[in-house]
């Protein structure tokens, strides 16, 4: 399980620190992205879809499967003769990891009935978390520096060999046995079809919004439309299907509906700290990309640490509301702290609000999890775990386009009160596209962009502040462990 969920997260960070050189091989800069984007496409789109496969063809050979996937996805991307290949097999790559992570989960469910016990098992998970997001930068680095990218992608493959073994040799867990015919009718595929359709058609205006296309463009507006739209038809369907990929039942239970939402809205305002405050290091307190990068590890390793001292307290505990109390409050906290961080704020300060945040994080997620696998009941319990990390990646995406609109827009009003010299200034060099140019302007020009760029930032985490703090307003409306009715 530990591997497992190491091999997930490792192909997200050890694949960040190649995307340059990558694209100067490639000469293709402007297509870059879509290494990312089309990972987290498949990635998010298909993880309610496994919860469901996984209770119709099995829990072991939907895991094998997801790992064939990555596999195929990973050589394939090591060997990419051009950017368009690569990007095909990231998409091949991210259905893959979105099983590998959704699955062991539900793994790990059927293995430890006790709540207490599962926990900590699960914990396991955030740890593999932890271990990936420290070493995957320093391996890509290191590949990139000294081999080539494409190792970037083959390391993978080994660890995914493995756990498919292990899995398929030590994994055990009863499952109805039944024809392929039989299992393939149970499938919903219109669920499927519209699920997907419904996910691409949000990610993606959030991808393209502010970018490729303005807000209030046509393609924009439209696929917003199509979201609103789908979402109603994937109800209606989903009402009549017994075996639904997001069964609508499963939201009549009022602390899976919370759950999911407070995980949504931890996802929202997390992803927009992580992308953010490494810009913040970059370009207010001068950090360079590696220094800004390891400034961000006491959060990750607040976020194992609080995991897992609930996953032990909880047996003591027994009742998951609290730590959703403290930590929807302390994440809260740890956001509203970043306000205060400005051009002169110390590193000790930074170190101790990232930890604040990270242990709000941790007792966060985990305990949704928990939330929604009780409340669920046995019957929905692998739909329940993939619809909690569905959601969470949502409010993530979601989190980047909300903040990218709220720290553009805050960034625009400051630069406009500066001097129209600065201002000219500013628009020649391309400032506001380009932070790397920051360093290259004059000493009185850079001062007053740099404290233009930290009022931005502190703006930013103005908004994002009282959104956690919505979460923590949910958590209040939990009902008590053991009271709750499934649907």
């Amino acid at each position: 399980m530990f591997l497992a969920g190491f091999l997930a997260t490792l192909d997200i960070s050890i694949v960040a620190t190649s995307l340059p050189r990558i694209a100067s091989d490639f000469d293709a800069q402007p297509q870059m992205s879509w290494i990312a984007t089309g990972y987290l496409l498949a990635y998010t789109s298909f993880q309610p879809i496994y919860g469901r496969f996984s209770d119709i063809f099995g829990r072991k050979h939907m895991f094998q499967c997801a790992c064939f996937l990555f596999l195929i996805g990973s050589i394939g991307c090591g060997a990419a003769p051009s950017m368009i290949a690569l990007i095909l097999f990231r998409v091949i790559q991210g259905f893959g990891g979105s099983g590998i992570f959704s699955v062991v989960i539900i793994m790990v469910s059927d293995m430890y009935e006790d709540l207490e016990t599962r926990a900590r098992y699960q914990s396991m998970v955030w740890l593999a978390f932890a271990v990936a997001s420290v070493t995957g930068p320093l391996i890509g680095g290191a590949f990139v520096e000294h081999v080539t990218w494409r190792w970037c992608f083959y390391f993978g493959v080994p660890l995914c060999v493995i756990c498919m073994v292990l899995v398929g040799w030590l994994f055990r867990a009863p499952f109805e046995a039944t024809n392929l015919t039989q299992k393939m009718r149970r499938v919903d595929y219109w669920g499927v079809l519209i699920t997907v359709a419904c996910v691409l058609s949000l990610l993606l205006p959030l991808n393209w919004g502010g970018t490729t296309f303005a807000w209030n463009s046509a393609p924009i507006i439209a696929l917003f439309g199509l979201f609103a739209v789908l979402c109603i038809v994937l109800y209606f369907v989903e009402r009549r299907v017994e075996d639904a990929i997001i069964p609508p039942a499963l939201f009549q239970n009022r602390n899976v509906t919370l759950a999911v939402l407070i995980d949504c809205i931890m996802g929202l305002c997390f992803m927009g700290c992580t992308f953010y405050l490494p810009l913040y290091f970059q370009v207010v307190q001068g950090a360079s990309t590696t220094d800004s990068g390891l400034r961000m590890i006491p959060n990750t390793f607040a976020v194992v640490g609080s995991t897992i001292g609930a996953s032990f307290l909880l047996k003591y505990v027994k009742d998951y509301r609290i730590f959703l109390w403290i930590g929807t409050a302390v994440m809260t906290l740890g956001i509203g702290l970043f306000i205060l961080m400005d051009v002169d704020t110390g590193l000790g300060f930074q170190i101790v609000s990232l930890l604040i945040m990270g242990i709000g994080q941790g007792l966060i997620f985990q305990n949704c999890l928990l939330a929604c696998q009780e409340c669920a009941g046995y019957q929905f319990i692998a739909v329940a775990s993939a619809v909690c990390g569905f959601f969470n990646a949502i409010g993530s995406a979601i989190g980047v386009a909300i903040c990218a609109a709220a720290f553009n827009n805050a960034l625009v009003k400051n630069m406009a009160k500066l001097s129209t010299e600065v201002q000219d200034i500013v628009r020649d060099h391309g400032v506001i596209d380009n932070m790397e140019v920051i360093s290259t302007l004059p000493d009185i020009v850079k001062e007053q962009v740099v404290h233009a760029y930290a009022n931005a930032f502190q703006s930013l985490f103005t908004v994002l502040t009282p959104i956690m703090g919505i979460a923590f307003l949910l958590s209040l409306f939990l009902r008590r462990r053991g009271a709750v009715v499934n649907p």
